[in-house]
């Protein structure tokens, strides 16, 4: 009986295990490699942020935009960044109590931010990572649309009446230069 499977490489090899589904093709000896390789020269073709924007877009006109933002915002529930968790402790030294991620402005208009004091006459304090300032972080086809979108947000928060302080993630390391701003901004 004489071996009819085509050569290992070619096009026709190709074409057979294409037929077998994902299976064949993972075992394919080099598949790993080739894998990575693919991912690699995706990165390396577009920014991230762009690839970001793209999987977003994706999601919100799949699911919609509410959907999107209650994901993004159980995330970042579950995983606050560094900086965050400094606030949160500054916060709970001083004993205030606020509301992490809190939609402030209603689930129909969905704005969440970093902490919300409801006791402290509506204060909301907005920490500032590098993802606010850093240009790589932008659009590539669209610079400083971070910012624009962060003081369009602000002015929407401040017009319904909340009291922002917003704390750039360069003072942190001063911690109690910030905890002396956040006691000034709480009890003024």
């Amino acid at each position: 009986m004489t071996d009819t499977r085509p050569a290992y490489g070619t096009r026709e090899w190709y074409q057979a295990i294409g037929r077998m589904g994902g299976q064949a093709r993972a075992q394919m000896p080099d598949f790993p490699q080739h894998q990575r390789n693919a991912g690699l020269a995706s990165a390396a073709v577009n920014d991230m942020a762009a690839l970001g924007s793209l999987g977003a877009k994706a999601f919100i006109r799949k699911y919609g935009y509410i959907r999107f933002f209650h994901f993004w915002r159980n995330w970042k529930l579950e995983n606050p960044s560094s900086h965050e968790r400094q606030v949160a402790r500054i916060l709970d030294q001083l004993q205030f109590s606020y509301e992490r991620e809190a939609m402030v402005l209603g689930p129909d208009i969905p704005v969440a931010v970093d902490f919300y004091l409801p006791d402290c006459n509506d204060s909301i304090i907005e920490v500032l990572g590098k993802v606010h300032f850093d240009p790589r972080f932008d659009h590539p086809n669209y610079p400083n649309t971070r910012r624009k979108n962060d003081a369009y947000r602000l002015h929407r928060l401040e017009r319904a009446g909340f009291r922002i302080l917003e704390i750039d993630y360069r003072a942190l390391p001063h911690e109690p230069t910030v905890r002396g701003k956040i006691i000034i901004f709480l009890l003024s």
